[in-house]
């Protein structure tokens, strides 16, 4: 393993989960919802759809990106433009804020797409789960430094205050783009020889039509797909609604939120580390299959919460099993994937993410603003459950 281009890979991490935490998790939906009027349809729809369209385009793109054997530019492109958008959110009405959001979150999940297939790049094959653990413990170590920013900014400018939350969105682009340059800077990829970029970009979409031809005879990949579908359609509801949640059912002020997503993270980048040398031992299907469990008991703590007390221990627990998710996912898909189309099938598992993102949002969002949120928690339930089953299908590891 290259320790300087581990360390530089595992601060995109530390860059990139500032934005999960304070654009997607916190002030975007708190910002729409209770400044601007918006509802939690319209909060789903705006992640729901971006990435449906983003879905659309991931396999090409890390097709594209195997092709040209690079993926940093993609990687800073795709970074630039997540941040100007993050940064002009609080700067338009209702309509454009939701727009804006639309397109911060597409490029934020383009780049997340070419960033994962670095991975075998950086580390040795027996590596790949601990390497990935530490971008993952790095990338919640991120969360905490920002969330540190946050507080500190909340405290000068008022925490339920207009100027305070506005001021987090330009915080937060500043955060992602400027930690992202380490990146940039010491991953250094090799110059190949000159492309062909209509023969590269032909090359590129034969690849996906021939992968998704033959797709059968990657065994196991379509209940890897379907498995983590069914995770990510839950996984990503949380995300988006947790503390709209938290403030709906036990009225979670954002110092007292603050304080649980402190805490989530801790878990997280706890979880990241055990559960990186664990995927390494048992394999990253088992290791999946103890997230999926974990996922399962805080789905029904929090269908069932009433007090803080209550809303901080799904919070460790969410934590926990969300670092396991994101930190046995990589190794699992590299596992089941031929070595030289790895950024396309990390493709085709990002596309399964951003259509989980499309589904489980969307509706999470409806139900909670047509029904309630207990209604809207049970799908939670399904969804894990239903990902538990499709695990259960996919070859085991190889000791």
């Amino acid at each position: 393993m290259n320790k300087k281009e581990v360390f530089a890979w595992s601060i995109y991490d530390m860059a990139n989960t500032a934005f999960s935490a304070l654009f997607v998790t916190f002030f975007y939906p708190l910002y729409i919802k209770h400044f601007l009027g918006g509802t939690e349809f319209q909060i789903g729809l705006v992640f729901g759809l971006s990435m449906l369209l983003v879905a659309l385009f991931v396999p090409f793109i890390g097709a594209f990106s195997d092709r040209l054997g690079k993926r940093i530019p993609f990687i800073m492109f795709f970074t630039v433009v997540c941040c100007l958008f993050t940064f002009a959110v609080v700067f338009v009405g209702l309509k454009f804020a939701l727009l804006f959001g639309f397109i911060a979150n597409f490029f934020y999940h383009a780049a997340l797409t070419v960033y994962n297939a670095l991975l075998p790049k950086i580390a040795k094959k027996h590596e790949w789960g601990w390497v990935s653990g530490i971008g993952v413990a790095v990338g919640y170590a991120g969360t905490l430094l920002s969330l540190v920013m946050a507080v500190i900014i909340l405290n000068y400018f008022g925490w339920e205050s207009t100027a305070g939350i506005k001021a987090m969105f330009p915080a937060t682009a500043l955060f992602f783009f400027g930690f992202s340059l380490i990146t940039y800077v010491f991953i250094k990829e090799k110059r190949n020889k000159k492309n062909n970029l209509s023969k590269d970009i032909k090359h590129s979409f034969s690849a996906v039509a021939n992968t998704l031809k033959n797709i059968k005879k990657h065994k196991g990949l379509l209940f890897f797909i379907g498995s983590m579908f069914m995770y990510v359609n839950a996984i990503n509801a949380v995300i988006v609604f947790l503390y709209l949640y938290g403030r709906a059912e036990i009225g979670l002020s954002v110092k007292s939120f603050m304080l649980v997503y402190i805490i989530f993270a801790l878990a997280a980048v706890v979880g990241s580390f055990i559960f990186g040398k664990i995927t390494d031992v048992i394999g990253p299907k088992r290791t999946l299959g103890i997230a999926g469990f974990i996922w399962l008991i805080t789905s029904i703590i929090l269908f069932n919460v009433s007090s803080l007390t209550a809303f901080f221990i799904a919070g460790i627990l969410g934590g926990i099993a969300l670092g396991t998710v994101w930190t046995a996912m990589r190794p699992l898909t590299i596992q089941l994937s031929p070595k030289k189309n790895i950024g396309q099938f990390f493709g085709f598992v990002e596309l399964t993410d951003k259509f989980s993102g499309v589904i489980g949002p969307i509706i999470f969002g409806f139900l909670a603003t047509n029904f309630n949120y207990k209604i809207a928690i049970l799908s939670l339930l399904v969804f894990f459950a239903a990902g538990l089953v499709l695990l259960w299908f996919v070859p085991g590891d190889k000791r």
